[in-house]
């Protein structure tokens, strides 16, 4: 038990000896918990909504309103034709198009109105949140434009996805399980090998060549990166 309680005391005064080890142990855990805790966010907030409005009247002027003085959605482009609104999403400048039927205030009364919400679903998890929240904006609006002695079915507007109309999430998880997997694999083994050196005393021989240690390291990774990524 006191030779245990001994090498756990070296190990201690091995941590505190070696600067980068104390960086790793506690630096990266502080920023990991800032980056996902805070910076990495999946709220719903300044989504960049465009407008395609060929009637143009008050009623649908009040819908843009209230979408843009939420806090989610933000109005940053008008425009006049289907061509423009496929081109800024090609652009990725725009990330949701609210297009509005011909006479919609004429539509509204008779409960023919047509509204449409064009969502970029590349990312589906975020795409399903933002047209439940624009959908709900827009039915609350359409209730409260009517008059208190007219009554209409809920204003839903119709959804169209683009580029990832399945909402499939393997598009992207799995690109990122293959960089986190790739990452993880570089780095143990690269662990490994200086290991391995240091095992049969040949670091020391590297490390009085004329190339920097972090070459030595960056020489040791590169070949195991190219030999995943054939893979």
């Amino acid at each position: 038990m006191k030779q245990f309680i001994a090498f756990v005391r070296k190990e201690f005064y091995h941590i505190f000896r070696d600067r980068r080890t104390m960086l790793i142990l506690l630096g990266m855990p502080v920023i990991q918990i800032i980056l996902f805790g805070f910076a990495i966010t999946t709220e719903v907030k300044n989504v960049r909504l465009a407008v395609l409005d060929p009637s143009n009247d008050v009623m649908t002027r009040k819908i843009i309103d209230k979408l843009d003085a939420s806090e989610y959605f933000t109005v940053t482009r008008r425009f006049h034709s289907p061509q423009e609104m496929d081109l800024a999403f090609r652009k990725n400048v725009v990330d949701m198009a609210l297009v509005f039927g011909e006479h919609f205030t004429d539509g509204l009364y008779s409960g023919d109105a047509r509204v449409q919400l064009v969502v970029d679903a590349t990312d589906p998890n975020m795409s399903t949140t933002q047209m439940n929240y624009a959908a709900g904006i827009i039915a609350a609006a359409g209730q409260e434009m009517l008059p208190p002695n007219i009554s209409m079915g809920r204003l839903t507007p119709d959804i169209k996805l683009l580029y990832n109309p399945q909402m499939k999430s393997a598009y992207n998880f799995v690109p990122g399980v293959m960089g986190l997997i790739l990452m993880l694999i570089c780095a143990m083994m690269t662990s490994i090998s200086i290991v391995r050196e240091k095992e049969t005393g040949t670091m020391e021989i590297l490390l009085v060549s004329p190339v920097k240690p972090l070459f030595v390291i960056l020489a040791k990774a590169v070949p195991i990166l190219c030999f995943r990524l054939s893979i």
